[in-house]
């Protein structure tokens, strides 16, 4: 049973039961539900947060089960509601204590009796997480709506998953573990009010994509551009446009080998006819240029007479 495995008070128990029941039936009788709808949310809230870690404890049986009476203490806070749900609003803020009450008590028996089955703190601390919120989940799925504890908006989860953080730590380390309970409760009430007064809200997801990109692309850019420049082409193939060697050039037609040309006379002993350039004649490259002897052309270079 898990009732002698896990010391846990039973008033603690009931406590959050009906803490959660009555904001799960005011909850109800807001969306003009009929009784029988209004007392099966009220049990929703204050037990199918139980019922879910009960389930994945899986050892010691669904808790709510062996205990009818937590189920009949909800019926009876839903009917209370269904039927004086009027007067209840003219209490809203001891409303919204009870709700808060319910979340950091559901948070300590969930941590507890996780770190009593002989779960490591951090299994300790999402079971704990998942006792405080579940019912509120559930609550919301059977009413068709999008879960609160999923929404961007008041500090809800968060304030559950520090107080069972720190339940779980002053429980495991037996450092004041006598007043762990004590200090779970009062970080979540504290955190939750801490909220409602300053405005502490979470916030929905932001896209960073563009920021990491052009921080990441500009140190790239920089890189790629200096590569580029010790890469540049030379002069020569900057001017032809050819950055490989350049082939030879063969005549189409031609068949047999150039002849070289030669200082000497021209002969017509190969298949091309040799041109003759006057010895002595160079150019500043080294090859032999030959100037006609005619009036109509130019004067030659002094560098090359």
């Amino acid at each position: 049973m898990l009732e002698t495995a896990l010391a846990i008070p039973y008033w603690l128990e009931l406590a959050a039961t009906i803490a959660g029941a009555v904001f799960g039936a005011l909850s109800a009788v807001r969306a003009r539900y009929d009784i029988f709808g209004v007392c099966c949310i009220a049990i929703v809230v204050g037990l199918a947060g139980g019922i879910m870690r009960d389930v994945l404890l899986q050892d010691y049986g669904i808790y709510a089960f062996q205990k009818p009476n937590l189920i009949i203490a909800c019926v009876i806070t839903g009917v209370a509601v269904f039927y004086f749900g009027k007067l209840i609003t003219y209490f809203d803020p001891f409303v919204d204590f009870l709700d808060n009450l319910s979340v950091a008590l559901w948070a300590v028996i969930g941590t507890g009796k996780a770190l009593s089955a002989g779960l490591d703190i951090v299994p300790a601390v999402i079971l704990g997480t998942i006792t405080a919120n579940g019912g509120g989940i559930v609550r919301d799925i059977c009413m068709n709506r999008e879960p609160e504890a999923f929404q961007a908006g008041t500090v809800y989860v968060s304030a559950a998953l520090i107080g069972a953080l720190a339940f779980a730590l002053m429980k495991q380390n037996h450092l004041f573990d006598q007043y762990a309970a004590i200090t779970c409760v009062v970080l979540v009430l504290g955190i939750r009010y801490a909220a409602l007064k300053f405005g502490w809200r979470t916030r929905p997801a932001r896209d960073y994509s563009d920021a990491v990109t052009q921080a990441v692309a500009k140190p790239v850019k920089h890189v790629v551009s200096r590569v580029r420049t010790h890469r540049r082409p030379s002069r020569a193939a900057q001017t032809t446009g050819l950055t490989g060697k350049i082939p030879p050039v063969t005549a189409k037609g031609v068949t047999g080998s150039m002849p070289p040309i030669s200082s000497g006379s021209p002969s017509n002993t190969g298949s091309m006819a040799a041109v003759s350039v006057p010895s002595g004649v160079t150019s500043t490259d080294g090859e032999n240029v030959y100037y006609p002897e005619s009036d109509d052309q130019p004067t030659r270079p002094e560098s090359e007479t």
